[in-house]
């Protein structure tokens, strides 16, 4: 009876895994085995070690581990059979002892660590953070026809690149909502931007910028701006709500304020147009000539000129002619001395017309008007008899003697021009005109002062 119980109590231990009987025996063998196999010795790594391999309810018997270590005590040869693509181990390290060698057969692959789930990393140590490694050759989505998503990102340690391979303007290599806007790289040292399939935008290998319809060579400026249609090359706008310019036909810079309130510079018609609000105040012609607005003034220098400040306002040909502006405040007794400087000898004749304030000197009805007109820096030592070649054709109040011309022997000289009245507070103002006998002599006008 005893006997047929023990049977009795192994078969049910068959039928229901979960019936606690232990059976000890020197062999087995079974069509199935019901069980974790936790606690079998000699069997091959699988997963790993179950942390609690005793209690079959806990979820830690679910869970296993690996040592870090395989350890090789003789030599052993990795060969996995022709039909198989590489052989593997979970084990991190592999351990050599007793002068064992680990011998990877011809033709074949041996990958450690196939979990990824190993802490040490090779040199550099691009992971020495311990982050994990992940070893592929490609990656896909679930279907094996597209790419994969990264929902929170891809980062890429510093040093490290993002290669996309050849890409062209019809199919650029990074891209966004569409598959013909991106970014691609059309030769060495160059990056270009591409919109709907058509390139936009390129950096050329020396850093020149094009945009445009055709941005292919930048040339030789460092920003390129090309556009063929007649709308505009260049507009900067603040607000929608300005108006500005019409009947452009290849160049509007515009800075738009609230509507009505627009400056725009434009080309129409090959000149050169200049707006402030809505309205044209100057224009530069396609023959050169500057044409001020209809009621408008041409301001040149300070509206409240200075004493003694010095308005270069007009040079032509080349310097062959320059004139000059300055205003001073005269006591009785004092000067308006300008300063002039030359490179050579060459003559030069200045001309000098003088006019004070009527209304700050009235003194025996002093008009206080004149024009002198001396020739300088003759061929001659340039001495201070120059000064009898003085003129004046007309002048009231004025006289020669309130002329003094001073060569200092090179090529620097001053000319000194007096208050003709007896009265303080007297506003002078001079226009200097000065007529080279050669250009390259560069005779300049260089300041003015009171003595």
């Amino acid at each position: 009876m005893s006997r047929a119980r023990n049977l009795a109590g192994f078969g049910s231990a068959i039928t229901n895994p979960q019936n606690p009987v232990n059976v000890r025996l020197g062999v087995t063998t079974a069509i199935e085995y019901y069980g974790d196999g936790s606690n079998l010795t000699g069997t091959p790594g699988g997963l790993g070690t179950s942390l609690l391999p005793d209690d079959l309810t806990s979820p830690l018997n679910k869970i296993y581990y690996t040592n870090a270590n395989l350890t090789i005590g003789s030599t052993i040869t990795v060969d996995p059979p022709a039909s198989a693509s590489a052989a593997y181990t979970q084990y991190t390290n592999i351990v050599l002892t007793n002068d064992a060698d680990l011998i990877i057969a011809d033709g074949d692959d041996f990958i450690p660590d196939i979990l990824g789930i190993g802490t040490d990393v090779d040199t550099p140590g691009i992971l020495a953070d311990g982050q994990g490694k992940l070893r592929v050759d490609n990656i896909t989505n679930k279907t094996g026809t597209k790419a994969p998503k990264f929902p929170y990102g891809l980062a890429v340690p510093v040093g490290a690149a993002v290669s996309i391979g050849v890409a062209t303007e019809g199919k650029p290599g990074l891209v966004g909502i569409d598959t013909t806007t991106g970014i691609f790289f059309p030769t060495t040292g160059e990056v270009a931007i591409t919109n709907s399939g058509s390139e936009s935008l390129r950096i050329n290998s020396v850093g020149n910028l094009g945009l445009g319809v055709d941005p292919i060579s930048p040339g030789h400026t460092t920003l390129h701006l090309h556009e063929s249609s007649a709308s505009q090359a260049v507009r900067l706008q603040m607000t929608t709500n300005g108006t500005g310019a019409t009947a452009s036909d290849g160049f509007t810079l515009s800075i738009d304020g609230s509507s009505g309130n627009v400056n725009v510079i434009q080309r129409q018609n090959a000149d050169m147009l200049f707006y402030t609000a809505t309205s044209e105040r100057l224009r530069i012609t396609s023959g050169g000539q500057i044409q001020v607005g209809a009621g408008n003034t041409l301001l040149l220098g300070d509206s409240s000129p200075t004493n003694n400040t010095v308005y270069n306002y007009e040079s032509a040909g080349n310097g062959a002619i320059k004139k000059y502006y300055i205003t001073d405040n005269l006591n009785s007794g004092e000067s308006t001395r300008f300063s002039f400087s030359g490179t050579d000898r060459t003559c030069a004749m200045i001309t000098i017309n003088a006019v004070g304030s009527y209304t700050a000197s009235n003194t025996a009805n002093n008009h206080v008007a004149a024009q002198f007109m001396c020739r300088v820096f003759t061929n001659s030592s340039g001495d201070s008899a120059d000064s009898t070649t003085v003129t004046t054709p007309f002048a009231y109040t004025y006289s020669t003697s309130n002329y003094t011309f001073t060569n200092s022997g090179s090529f620097g000289y001053t000319i000194d021009i007096a208050n003709p009245t007896g009265d303080d507070g007297v506003t002078f103002f001079y226009e200097v005109i000065m007529h080279m006998g050669n250009p390259l002599s560069a005779h300049t006008l260089t300041a003015s002062s009171t003595v």
